[in-house]
């Protein structure tokens, strides 16, 4: 999942026959990667927060108004 949504967001065009194009581009895959880690661990982390505050039975609806704003 992770390799196409890679490819998806480099639209790089490179010749085939280019060796320093690839590395470049195989080192943006990587830089990519570990961007997308670490979005994905942030929103995580944020959706199991927003959770347990929706789920907080001691908040008031104008409070879980405000979470969901």
């Amino acid at each position: 999942m992770l390799e196409s949504r890679s490819s998806q967001l480099l639209s790089i065009r490179i010749s085939k026959d280019s060796a320093a194009s690839s590395s470049t581009e195989q080192q943006q895959k990587k830089v990519l990667e570990k961007v997308w880690v670490s979005v994905e661990k942030a929103m995580g982390e944020m959706r199991q927060v927003l959770n347990a505050q929706l789920q907080d039975p001691n908040r008031s609806f104008e409070e879980q108004e405000k979470t969901l704003e």
